[in-house]
């Protein structure tokens, strides 16, 4: 029988797993930078070997450092996704006036609705979903490394 915390660790895997397919399915192999897709692979990777971590005690001084070591590059990848996610890869004002000069600049007020990007408000709150196994991962990973982290200090 699992307990609960067993339970909704599974919950948490087979949720990643999910946005990992969807967000690496999303990149085909022709577009984007190599290394946002490696960014993306450890940003999905790591809160996965943490959270696997978190269900075991970390007695030897070794597995604490290395722990809180994959916890802190984990938090760099989570952060640096974070700040790509809502800055977002919005064509800038130079693009956006090249690709309607090429599309011939229709100007009809529907065309103009659809266009509309989301407020940030809404891509924050879209992040924050799509990416909550993994935000749950790092959360459990900062509570269990907390006390490690005080008796360094």
């Amino acid at each position: 029988m699992l307990t609960q915390i067993e339970w909704w660790g599974g919950v948490i895997f087979v949720l990643g797993a999910l946005a990992y397919r969807l967000v690496l399915g999303a990149l085909e192999k022709g577009e984007g930078y190599d290394w946002y897709r490696w960014l993306m692979r450890l940003f999905f990777v790591l809160p996965g070997v943490l959270l696997a971590g978190y269900f075991y005690p970390l007695e030897r001084l070794a597995l604490q450092y290395s722990y809180l070591g994959v916890l802190g590059v984990a938090l760099l990848a989570v952060a640096g996704v974070m700040v790509q996610e809502v800055t977002g890869d919005a064509d800038s004002d130079k693009d956006k006036a090249a690709k309607a000069a090429r599309e011939g600049e229709k100007g009809q007020a529907g065309e103009d609705c659809e266009d509309e990007e989301p407020g940030w408000l809404m891509t924050i709150v879209g992040v924050a979903v799509l990416y909550s196994p993994v935000l749950a991962a790092c959360g459990l990973a900062c509570h269990k490394a907390w006390p490690l982290v005080q008796r360094l200090v």
